[in-house]
């Protein structure tokens, strides 16, 4: 005897509490002992003193009265491995004497202790009645009268008599099954499943007809607004609650004269009887009685990853019970569903452990007709928790595809899985070069082999779709297949007989030709079919062109059971592919077929039989004149590196730059922040030059920040910016040869006003009239490497990867390649001309004042930096030394605002006293002094020599004097009569200081020598007056 106390107050009903109690004893008995059957009965004492029970996890009495419901139950059970029977009984009443609280926290089961009894029995009898009454001795296990009943199997073993069961199977009763689905109205406020439960235990007699199993399929609830007054409140008005429920449920009747189609008649009598319990009422209508036939599960083989199960026939409503074959103490439970189709429901495998762990375990696994979808299930089990398969893994669960394939009966069910398994190897992050003819080849099969479709049939997945379609030969004209995908991880879309629009990835329209080609219809031959299939992972295909990659999805088409090999067809198949990268640059694309025997057997891409019909920037059109794999190459040749070294040049860009940037704000800052280094025209344009290079560094180091924002107006305005301070450093390199040209080549004659301003608006204003003008002509030639063809400034980019950059050839080569072209062949030609000059300097200097090879090798170097030749080594990265090269030229230029920092900062030794004088504290602080700045801009002096009388000579002073004019010691007509001497090697090497900025008119005097003349502006004139005056 057991109780159930409820929270809430309620009254516990029959068939509640016998699912309660099914409930509870699941819970609190141990994994070897299973229920077989659960029977709940009311109480049928009538005792009074009954109502005093003394519980075992209570001291003390408890009077089973409401909200206390008292229930009789009768259990039977199995206990596998089998048990001593005074092990059993021990387990039992330790297991049930507690107080179980139920997990929904509303009910409590108490069982009486002095109830409970326990007894074996030999088997188990079909039909269970309600046990009489047992008064034994109140021992606590042996001798309890708990009235359920509980049964071990024969085979173990016991050590006391069996004991009288209460299952009997009555001679003139047999049963039938039928199944009811009803739909009722309820009236008043319940839970509507415990109320059918309710009702249909008190409608349908117990004595002979058992509800198995109560569903509700349906639930709409409706309210009724009419009302009626309250029985105990005339003056208040309530509402009734009205639903309506659809429920279906399986009836058990014992028969013993009647057939079935009287019991059917009687049960539909029985539930159409008005039913009223206080303010509940239910009607039905709509009452389907149908009687169950298949009483039973067919045995039955089940291979699962915890191992294989071998079901036996089991009745319908019962379980059957099997060893784990990894674990055999514990066990696995399935049961069978009884119904109008009675079947087995998914085994409770929860007690075993798993026997394929691993895909290598699946090679112990035999595929079979049988077990074939099962072995599916595995393996998609499997691959989810798999992001990348290694090459043994994918040999292993090819090869169990192509055996599903070829055992089994390939359904549109068991395509479908087929298909989903091959989309998550293709989108797993495993190299599938070597098994891409493989995964064709099942691709293929599963079209080839699938039945039970009627017409035509679609199978897609998120990186894979099939279509087969069954035509009539005689009355085909031609036949289309489209695929619509958003690229974006969803399952693409499938169109037949559809023209491409907008969204269309792949297009292939078949000629009427085609018919010629497809099987005679004969007895034993399958009718004509055409198969479609799209491949929506471009990686499993490998481009066997050197320079060459595909650049759209994959399509193809073909007959299954073709009468002849479909090839040099009299019409062209017609293939449209969407390019996966726009073509904006148009460069060379190849309509291709995937060839099998390429590559000794692994396949590859061949041209023969296609060629290319119309090609834009989004869309290839391909015309073939027979069926296969279609795809279109792009010419990728110009594709830098492999990439190990490119992302080691990548690594050296970057940190290059970033020091860089710091040592030409260092250099920019240093020459602007003291007056006196800036005094001259080297060094302004100087820090223009480091102005340059500084924002071409930075706008590169953020380049890739900034796209990465996914907006395609920033792009634009990155690569402008990038592409504009490229062009100005260029610049700015070419007037650093101006000036040195000015200065060493044309001495005489030259006089150029506003020199500093004038080379500034060309530095600044030919680099940015130049962008302009290729935003005017072509604005979609800036931007990143995949969405060049984006119209809308604002509009989102996909890929966050890209560097934004020119995108056109055309302007790449022209505003970029070409100026730069231009700009260092005149650096070359003024380079050449200094060291010309530079020799010739040498060779007529004192022979005390000439310098040693190092002192001039130093002088060359800082030449080629200012004059950015070492850019020229771009136009040889080509041919066997490429690499090389590459790293060369990485190396070189990211550097050069380093090289620049020591070359005209670190090395010069007016700097470094500027920054003495103004930066250091202490014994390292320099005073400034007077004749400073004789040497600020010059470096070192030439040695005085006496000056021998000369005729006059004009003047070759700039009108406007140099720096140096506060140092003059000889008057106005000493200067005039000033010789013109070739400057000392010396003080070029030295300093390299070109013409200086011109700050003040000298004097009248000086203004008046050089009425009529054209005097060269710099550090010429002050040089020669420099000798003269010592």
């Amino acid at each position: 005897m057991f109780a159930i106390v409820r929270s809430d107050g309620n009254n516990t009903e029959l068939y509640t509490a016998r699912d309660i109690a099914h409930n509870w004893l699941r819970k609190v008995l141990p994994t070897s002992i299973y229920l077989h059957r659960v029977s709940v009965f009311e109480v049928t004492r009538s005792s009074k003193e009954d109502s005093l029970v003394k519980t075992s996890h209570e001291d003390r009495l408890v009077r089973w009265s409401p909200p206390y419901n008292r229930f009789d139950a009768l259990v039977h059970v199995n206990v596998i491995p089998s048990l001593d029977v005074a092990a059993v009984q021990i387990e039992m009443y330790k297991d049930l004497k507690d107080a179980y609280p139920d997990p929904s926290g509303q009910l409590q089961v108490l069982a009486d202790a002095t109830s409970i009894h326990t007894t074996p029995v030999e088997s188990f009898a079909m039909v269970t009645i309600s046990p009489p009454d047992l008064v034994t001795d109140p021992s606590p296990v042996t001798t309890t009268t708990f009235k359920t009943t509980t049964s071990i199997t024969p085979t173990s073993t016991t050590s006391a008599a069996p004991a009288t069961t209460f299952t009997t199977t009555p001679a003139n009763v047999s049963e039938l099954y039928f199944e009811v689905k009803v739909n009722v109205t309820i009236t008043g406020d319940c839970d509507p499943r415990q109320i059918l439960s309710t009702w249909l235990n008190s409608s349908l007699p117990g004595d002979m007809m058992m509800v198995l199993d109560l569903q509700l399929l349906s639930r709409a609830q409706r309210h009724h607004p009419n009302l009626q007054s309250n029985p105990f409140t005339s003056d208040k008005v309530f509402v009734l609650r009205v639903s309506r429920e659809s429920c279906i449920f399986q009836v058990r009747v014992m028969k013993s004269l009647s057939d079935s189609q009287e019991m059917a008649a009687q049960i539909r009598y029985l539930l159409q009887m008005p039913y009223n319990n206080d303010s509940i009422s239910i009607a039905t209508e709509d009452i389907q009685i149908s009687r169950i036939l298949i009483l039973q599960c067919n045995a039955e083989t089940h291979q699962t990853r915890k191992g294989l199960f071998k079901w036996p026939d089991t009745s319908g409503g019962k379980n059957a019970i099997q060893p784990c074959p990894k674990n055999p103490l514990r066990y696995a439970t399935r049961d069978c569903k009884l119904c109008l189709s009675t079947y087995w429901l998914d085994p409770e495998l929860e007690e075993c452990h798993l026997v394929v762990e691993t895909i290598a375990d699946l090679d112990h696994v035999e595929v079979t007709a049988d077990n074939a979808l099962d072995v599916v299930e595995m393996i998609e089990s499997l691959l989810r928790n798999h992001s990348t398969l290694s090459y043994q893994e994918l040999v292993t669960i090819l090869n169990k595809l192509e055996d599903i394939v070829n055992l089994s009966r390939v359904t549109p069910s068991v395509g479908q899985a087929l298909i989903n398994i091959i989309s998550d190897i293709l989108e797993s992050n495993s190299n599938l070069l070597p098994f891409t003819n493989t995964i064709l080849n099942i691709t293929e099969a599963v079209g080839d082999m699938m039945v039970c479709y009627e017409g035509s049939s679609t199978l897609v997945a998120p990186a894979i779709a099939i279509s087969v379609v069954d035509v009539v030969p005689g009355q085909f004209s031609s036949l289309t297949f489209g695929v619509s995908s958003d690229r974006a991880g969803t399952k693409p879309e499938i169109f037949i007989n559809k023209y491409p629009f907008n969204g269309t990835v792949a297009f292939i329209a078949l000629p009427s030709a085609l018919q010629d080609k497809f099987p005679q219809n004969s007895s034993n031959q399958r009718p004509a079919r055409v198969k479609f299939l799209f491949y929506g992972i471009p990686m499993l295909f490998k481009s066997s062109q050197k320079g060459m990659a595909l650049n759209t999805f994959v399509v193809s088409a073909s007959v299954t059971n073709a009468s002849s090999p479909i090839k040099d067809l009299d019409e062209d198949v017609e293939v449209t592919l969407h390019h996966l990268i726009p073509n904006t640059l148009h460069k060379d694309v190849q309509c291709v077929y995937w060839n099998f025997n390429k590559n000794n057997g692994n396949g590859g891409w061949d041209d023969y039989g296609c060629r290319k019909y119309n090609s834009s920037s989004d869309y290839t059109t391909c015309l073939c004149d027979h069926l296969t794999h279609f795809g279109v190459l792009l010419d990728v040749s110009r594709t830098p590196l492999d990439p190990a070294n490119e992302q080691i040049l990548t690594i050296i860009t970057y940190v290059g730059c970033g020091v860089s940037s710091v040592f030409l704000g260092i250099t920019a800052l240093t020459y602007t922040a003291f007056e006196k280094l800036r005094r001259d025209y080297p060094s302004q344009i100087l820090i223009n030059l480091s102005l340059a290079l500084l924002g071409l560094n930075l706008v590169f180091l953020v380049n890739s920040w900034l796209s990465s924002w996914g907006l395609y107006g920033i792009c634009v305005a990155v690569a402008a910016t990038l592409h504009y301070f490229l062009l100005a450093s260029f610049t700015w390199m070419g007037l650093e040869a101006v000036n040195m040209y000015f200065a060493l080549v044309k001495v005489f004659n030259v006089y150029v006003p506003s020199y500093i301003l004038k080379f500034c608006a060309l530095g600044w204003g030919i680099p940015l009239v130049i962008c302009i003008l290729v935003l005017i002509v072509n604005r979609e030639a800036y931007g990143s490497h995949l969405y060049t063809d984006v119209q809308h400034s604002l509009v989102p980019l996909d890929n966050t990867d890209n560097f934004c950059w020119l995108q056109d050839e055309v302007t790449f080569y022209v505003s970029v390649v070409a100026y730069a072209v231009l700009v260092f062949l005149f650096n070359i030609a003024v380079f050449v001309v200094v060291l010309i000059q530079i020799r010739h300097m040498r060779v007529n200097s004192p022979a005390g004042t000439r310098s040693g090879l190092m002192y001039n090798l130093k002088g060359v170097v800082s030449l080629t930096l200012l004059l950015g030749l070492t850019w020229a080594v771009g136009f040889f990265t080509w041919g066997p030394a490429r690499i090389v090269l590459l790293y060369l030229f990485s190396g070189l230029n990211t550097l050069q605002g380093l090289f620049i920092f020591l070359f005209h900062c670190l090395m010069k030794e007016n700097v470094r006293k500027q920054w003495r004088i103004h930066l250091c504290v202490g014994r390292f602080r320099l005073e400034e002094y007077s004749e400073w700045s004789n040497s600020a801009s010059v470096g070192v002096t030439a040695k005085p020599k006496s000056n021998p009388p000369r005729a006059p000579v004009p003047s070759v002073c700039s009108v406007k004097s140099s720096s140096t004019d506060s140092t003059s010691a000889s008057s106005d007509s000493s200067q005039r009569d000033s010789s013109c001497k070739r400057p000392n090697l010396g003080l070029f090497v030295n300093s390299l200081a070109l013409p200086r900025a011109q700050r003040s008119p000298s004097s009248a005097g000086a203004l008046q020598s050089q009425r009529g003349m054209n005097p060269t502006p710099g550090w010429r004139n002050h040089l020669l007056g420099q000798q003269e005056q010592r």
